[in-house]
């Protein structure tokens, strides 16, 4: 009877064993998306199709119940979004899987609109094709609180590469189970992609108003007092979808009750002092002075991997900050712009604050260090800036480190299947064709 009872217990422990072996499990997340005062969008993604259950709950200290989403069990890749939720409050989460959660974390949602709170946010991007080098980015970032995070764009070398989005998600696992991230797409996001498929089933954005839409590229959110607008750099912006609803959300944020701030998003900017230089696509277009005559404060970008601080315009001039140094080969300061107050090829990542009509930035460097803190208050100059020189002294008197790291980059400046331009720095892009081209043998034959 003994043996009996052993055998029993020793088959019981084989197959649960056995189901545990066989239950799908987490490639990648979980992580979120799409946080709002109301809101959330959870998502990750499983080695195998299966039904999954997300329970939220308020967190210790706040008020309100629990709620649990179920999922399709016919998809592996997996967007709950979990509405309801009180502006401002701590909630937990976890991801059930066959009963086991599989993970989870926590997050605050956004205050609400007319809540005067301070917001601050964490900017980065180009973290793509150094692995070493993002994840000392993410471990620095992980030191330093924030209300959510801002992607400039390039996350990844090859849009298309399932290795390369695992190995980004692995990265940045710890930070992004705890904090939203919103970003733009970058061309590398098009590599092998030039749908941006995959951009779009892991951050793109939802359009909540039509269940079955596909996820966009593009999008706008609310946080506070903040409308953010996430732009795709490689779009027609003479014409299109995209330009036409540019322009009606623009035109909504006008009279958006409560709305202080106005804040765009996009890979490449209009002007830098990179190889890249600026993008043609929204300068012929004239989206810089769309934006202006929207009351756009600041233009948010990346594609040049370096530090750029700058404005462009007369009397109300468009700001703009470039923070491209989240992980890719650096580039060199290349042809400084009249719009450039201060450029350094460093990696690196801004800490942003906006308090009331008030924005102040502290750029970090990878080693810890300053590079600099200089902010604004709406209507006014950058503050950190050298008052500029009379018309008879010649050019402002602006600070820029010139510094040239040798550029050994993969980095691929057109969208596949479009014309090449021949613009400064083009010798980068030919390298990193080629380079990327050699990576992919390596790959096939590893």
């Amino acid at each position: 009877m003994k043996r009996a009872s052993v055998w029993l217990f020793a088959a019981l422990v084989a197959g649960s064993t056995d189901a545990a072996a066989a239950a799908p499990k987490l490639l990648k997340g979980p992580y979120l998306t799409g946080l709002s005062d109301t809101a959330v969008e959870v998502r990750f993604e499983l080695d195998a199709a299966a039904s999954t259950v997300v329970e939220v709950k308020a967190g210790e200290g706040s008020d309100g119940g629990a709620t649990r989403a179920l999922t399709d069990g016919s998809a592996a890749m997996h967007v709950v979004h979990v509405a309801g939720l009180e502006p401002g409050a701590a909630y937990e989460y976890a991801v059930r899987v066959g009963g086991a959660v599989v993970g989870g974390g926590g997050f605050v949602t956004a205050p609400r609109p007319d809540a005067h709170t301070p917001v601050k946010f964490l900017l980065y991007g180009d973290d793509r094709s150094n692995d070493e080098t993002h994840a000392a980015i993410v471990k620095a970032m992980l030191a330093t609180p924030s209300d959510f995070l801002v992607n400039t764009g390039d996350l990844v070398a090859d849009g298309g590469s399932a290795p390369d989005w695992q190995s980004f998600f692995r990265i940045e696992q710890p930070m992004l189970r705890d904090r939203a991230l919103f970003l733009c797409i970058g061309n590398h996001e098009l590599y092998d992609d030039q749908a941006g498929a995959m951009f779009a089933r892991y951050f793109g954005f939802s359009d909540l108003s039509d269940a079955g839409a596909a996820q966009q590229p593009y999008g706008t959110m609310r946080w506070g007092e903040s409308r953010f607008f996430f732009l795709n750099g490689m779009h027609d912006w003479k014409r299109g979808e995209e330009r036409q609803w540019l322009e009606r959300e623009l035109t909504g944020s006008d009279a958006e009750a409560g709305l202080v701030w106005r804040i765009v998003v996009v890979h490449q900017a209009p002007w830098s002092s990179g190889p890249h230089g600026g993008n043609a696509k929204l300068l012929d277009a004239k989206i810089p002075e769309l934006l202006a005559a929207h009351k756009v404060d600041l233009l948010l970008a990346g594609h040049d991997h370096i530090y750029e601080r700058g404005e462009h315009g007369g009397s109300a001039p468009l700001k703009y900050v470039i923070s491209g140094g989240g992980g890719a080969p650096l580039y060199p300061i290349e042809h400084r712009q009249a719009t450039t107050r201060r450029a350094e090829s460093a990696y690196q990542f801004v800490e942003t604050t906006l308090t009331g009509t008030s924005l102040r930035m502290v750029t970090h460097r990878l080693d810890g260090s300053i590079l600099e803190a200089c902010g604004f208050t709406q209507g006014q100059p950058w503050d950190c800036d050298p008052p500029p020189k009379s018309a008879t002294q010649g050019a402002p008197n602006v600070p820029v480190e010139e510094t040239s790291p040798p550029s050994s980059s993969r980095c691929g400046c057109v969208v596949p299947g479009t014309p090449a331009g021949v613009a400064p720095g083009a010798w980068l892009v030919l390298v990193g064709v080629v380079a990327t081209r050699l990576e992919r043998v390596r790959r096939r034959r590893g």
